[in-house]
């Protein structure tokens, strides 16, 4: 293959300790494709006063976009359809220039080079480092790289052949522990962003981490480098831990989230669920009352704690129409910031650790059904009389918190729509205690507005939130709400909202604005 039928790519940042060697190891290919990624040093002068002399130098330059997409980038860039992708810190070996010229490559052709990986400039044959065969020769028709952020590598079919060269490149890897430490940091907050669908642990991380010292230093003898070996076998190690402890960290990160309380003319009531949230221990970062048409009173109380409430209150109003909890449910969450929605009843009393416990079980496509402690009538009035705290409220089995019964529980909760073959009713989903992402209720489209009366607006929700593909299960032992008691909601017309709810289940809707968007997923 005539050398000048290839085109040498390489990405740059910050690169003016080793690009001049590098480039002068590719002076005799077609042309050079040099992509820099936001340099800051010399790394821009020294490539243009190599071009001065050998003018096969083409500059362009990218944000960062992930390392296979501007690898990717850089091939469009070339006139060549042969490329050699090469990185800034490495340098061809003459040897392998003759070898290249020597070869008859096909278009489904892919060479692997060794590497030589260098640590101060000694090659560590050693740690995991060696041997080390890269892909770097092939056609851009025929291959390309994958889109990883890091980590990444060129797409190898089962078509694909595979060449392998007896010399290749020399890598100056590392100059110091710095370098080393850099750029572990830099590639393990790449590679955890990159991975948020797996799972992770810290015990993960530790015993990943010790088992990778252990087999670089000790079975790919590390210990035979002195210090650098150790150096080398410990950041290894220590890259492992924190891309794993970095994923465990993000998958744990906590949502944004908007507290929605329904209420209607029950400014007692509601004062007491205020007083609950002023109590909490980890207070939401909005509260948003659903007022369905109350009176002045319940403005007037709301207005009073607006005041000197510890976080954002806003209060979402209505006109009195008759039942309409659905339609004001919607608008509070639609006008929450956030990305986490609670909901609650203006009835329920928050245990400290509400917010917190819903939280921490918080997950795309999972709709989380609280706890409810009812309590009696007496409890009640002594409550609202101011005869009682609502720290002192009764500890009953259920009411107790326990993260044991709670894990379990809610592991062994999950219910998805295949529930609906065999069953048309999920027994205690109730919206006086639930919590979901708002990007999942909002694909679709919140509570069903159909509903004028009490009864099955909840479950009716449920069975759409599960047909789109979701999951139901339970927190109990954890985010716990006492429901105060008061006279049973008008059931007049259960019936017709039964007749509502079953029409859901038969159709498998997902979409309550309009029949054309339901489908039947089986």
């Amino acid at each position: 293959m005539q050398l000048s039928k290839i085109s040498a790519v390489i990405l740059v940042k910050n690169a003016q300790r080793t690009l001049l060697e590098c480039l002068n190891s590719l002076r005799d290919f077609g042309e050079i494709v040099l992509l820099d990624n936001e340099s800051s040093d010399d790394t821009i002068k020294i490539a243009q006063e190599f071009n001065k002399k050998y003018q096969k130098l083409r500059i362009y330059h990218s944000a960062f976009i992930g390392f296979g997409a501007l690898k990717n980038l850089a091939i469009r860039y070339a006139k060549n359809e042969w490329i050699l992708s090469i990185d800034s810190d490495e340098v061809l070996e003459i040897s392998c220039l003759k070898e290249l010229e020597n070869l008859e490559l096909q278009k489904k052709d892919i060479v692997s080079l060794p590497r030589k990986n260098c640590y101060k400039k000694e090659w560590i044959k050693a740690c995991g480092w060696y041997p080390d065969y890269v892909y770097r020769v092939f056609h851009k028709d025929f291959t390309h790289f994958n889109d990883n952020v890091v980590h990444e590598s060129l797409i190898i079919t089962k078509e694909a052949r595979i060449k392998k060269l007896h010399n290749g490149l020399r890598h100056y890897a590392y100059e110091s522990i710095y370098g080393l430490l850099e750029k572990l940091q830099r590639y393990s907050n790449l590679w955890a962003e990159q991975n948020l669908h797996k799972k992770s642990s810290m015990s993960k991380s530790i015993v990943r981490s010790v088992w990778k010292f252990l087999r670089d230093y000790f079975f790919k003898k590390g210990f035979l480098y002195g210090y650098k070996g150790f150096v080398i076998s410990f950041c290894n190690a220590l890259g492992v831990f924190f891309k794993y402890a970095k994923l465990y960290e993000l998958n744990r990160k906590t949502p944004t989230c908007s507290l929605v309380i329904t209420t209607y003319n029950s400014p007692k009531f509601l004062a007491l669920v205020l007083e609950s949230v002023k109590r909490l221990e980890y207070l939401p970062d909005e509260v948003l009352i659903a007022d369905d048409g109350s009176k002045e009173e319940s403005a007037k109380l709301i207005k009073e704690y607006q005041k000197n409430f510890p976080c954002p209150l806003f209060h979402i109003w209505q006109e009195d129409k008759g039942f309409r909890a659905a339609a004001i449910r919607n608008k509070a969450v639609e006008a929450a910031h956030c990305e986490y929605v609670i909901i609650i009843d203006g009835d329920m009393i928050l245990q400290a650790n509400f917010i917190k416990d819903h939280l921490n079980f918080a997950k795309r496509k999972v709709y989380l059904q609280g706890s409810r402690i009812i309590l009696d009538k007496s409890q009640t009035q002594n409550l609202l009389n101011g005869g009682g705290q609502i720290e002192n409220l009764p500890k009953a089995f259920k009411a107790r918190r326990c993260a044991l019964l709670s894990k379990l529980y809610f592991q062994n909760s999950k219910i998805t729509a295949s529930f609906f073959k065999k069953k048309e009713l999920i027994k205690g989903s109730k919206s006086c205690n639930m919590s979901c992402f708002k990007e999942d209720w909002q694909n679709i489209q919140g509570f069903n507005e159909n509903f004028k009366a009490w009864g099955r607006e909840d479950s009716e929700f449920v069975a759409r939130f599960l047909f789109n593909g979701g999951e139901f299960r339970r927190v109990k032992f954890k985010a716990i709400a006492y429901h105060l008691y008061h006279k049973e909601n008008d059931k007049t017309n259960l019936s017709q909202n039964h007749e509502l709810y079953l029409k859901t289940i038969k159709n498998k809707t997902i979409y309550w604005k309009t029949d054309e968007n339901s489908f039947n997923s089986e």
